[in-house]
């Protein structure tokens, strides 16, 4: 049986809408960074295959990646933050350009520094969100230090290394912005002791 057969719809909902409202806080981060309006998609509540997600990432291509594990809910909670490399780029051209008048391209950085502005960015996207989610549950979760993969070529490999959960479910969301089409996801993989707490939290089984 596929993990997302085993909740109910008033459990599949409450999952969907805890992923809502972080990722409604999240665009509306992104959207202080890049200037533009933010975009989200309808959370996604899906099995997880480990497998899988290697399979359609490595189809997809060039993209980059931000690995993070979330702690005070229970063992593990994983998150994956997946952006092209060329949105990566202009995403991060937005967040280090905000107040200076010279401007930088992050294109022309070295891996060192690219790796290391994507990962003060995705601790502000997973920050965001949580606190979100910490106010919905009355939680006080800790993001750990991302893990990032910005050499595109590797990518696939560092998701293999990383990721601990081989299937589960995962709670998906996407944003896009307009008018510069920027576009990414965030990937949320709890464990069945995560989920549980969260259920009881809300009072429901």
């Amino acid at each position: 049986m596929e993990w997302v057969e085993q909740f109910d719809e008033i459990q599949s909902s409450a999952l969907k809408e805890m992923a809502n409202i972080g990722i409604s806080h999240v665009a509306t981060a992104i959207g202080e960074i890049s200037k533009e309006k933010i975009d989200i998609s309808l959370p996604a509540l899906d099995a997880f295959s480990k497998e899988q997600l290697l399979h359609t990432e490595n189809q997809n291509g060039g993209i980059v990646v931000a690995y993070l594990t979330v702690a005070a809910i229970s063992d593990l909670t994983e998150i994956l933050i997946i952006l092209s490399h060329k949105d990566a780029i202009q995403l991060m051209n937005k967040f280090i350009n905000a107040d200076d008048l010279e401007k930088v391209d992050a294109e022309n950085l070295t891996l060192k520094d690219q790796e290391s502005i994507f990962s003060e960015l995705s601790t502000v996207i997973a920050a965001t969100y949580f606190s979100a989610i910490d106010s919905m549950f009355n939680l006080k979760t800790c993001c750990g230090v991302p893990k990032v993969s910005f050499n595109h070529t590797e990518t696939i490999d560092f998701l293999r290394d990383n990721i601990c959960h081989n299937e589960g479910i995962s709670i998906n969301v996407s944003f896009t912005s307009d008018p510069s089409s920027l576009s990414g996801k965030l990937l949320l993989i709890p464990d069945p002791k995560t989920l549980g707490v969260l259920f009881e939290t809300i009072g429901i089984g």
